[in-house]
């Protein structure tokens, strides 16, 4: 007599990552709330504009030189923006951090299917940078830094706590960047 036995594991979670799947292995469309927002100053010299649903939480390894600070996006996304400020000591200081940030999505080239980049460029807040989009399943989808070219430096990457599936994410991904853009183009530098 033979017997066969089969046996299914679905070990999405076993590595402690969530996916994003309901029942019969279907994707789930979370609704997201409308996008409301409210101002931030963060622990280094800026401020922005954040999502109501997002919480700017307490900075870590913060000088007068050095700071990172997390933006948690809300039980509804369970991510981060992590940011990571440095202040300009040197003109060729600023040009290795931008430099620093490009090889960060240069990092990702070979999951994503395509990266596109939008410049910043604000005179009148002296806000000046660039915002990547990482399409694929990479671990991040977006990057970005701002700069006053002169003496602050802000790096930040979206990091969702989730394996990445990028046909399954589009939804969240396009309300996270609505988010982002919102946070980008209200940023200021504060006074020194």
């Amino acid at each position: 007599m033979f017997l066969l036995f089969i046996v299914s594991c679905n070990d999405d979670e076993s590595d402690g990552a969530k996916t994003l799947r309901g029942q019969n292995s279907t994707f789930l469309k979370i609704e997201f709330p409308d996008h409301n927002y409210h101002l931030e100053e963060g622990a280094a010299p800026f401020k922005f504009k954040i999502s109501d649903i997002s919480t700017l939480k307490t900075p870590v390894n913060c000088n007068e030189y050095y700071c990172e600070q997390e933006i948690y996006l809300g039980r509804e996304i369970d991510g981060n923006i992590n940011l990571f400020y440095k202040k300009v000591k040197h003109p060729d200081s600023l040009a290795r951090l931008i430099n620093f940030s490009n090889e960060e999505v240069d990092f990702h080239k070979m999951k994503a299917s395509k990266i596109e980049y939008n410049q910043i460029i604000d005179t009148d807040s002296n806000v000046y940078g660039t915002l990547f989009e990482l399409k694929g399943d990479v671990a991040t989808n977006f990057q970005f830094y701002l700069t006053d070219s002169i003496r602050n430096f802000v790096r930040g990457e979206v990091v969702l706590n989730c394996v990445p599936n990028y046909d399954s994410l589009q939804h969240v991904l396009g309300y996270i960047k609505v988010d982002l853009e919102e946070m980008i183009n209200s940023f200021e530098w504060l006074k020194d």
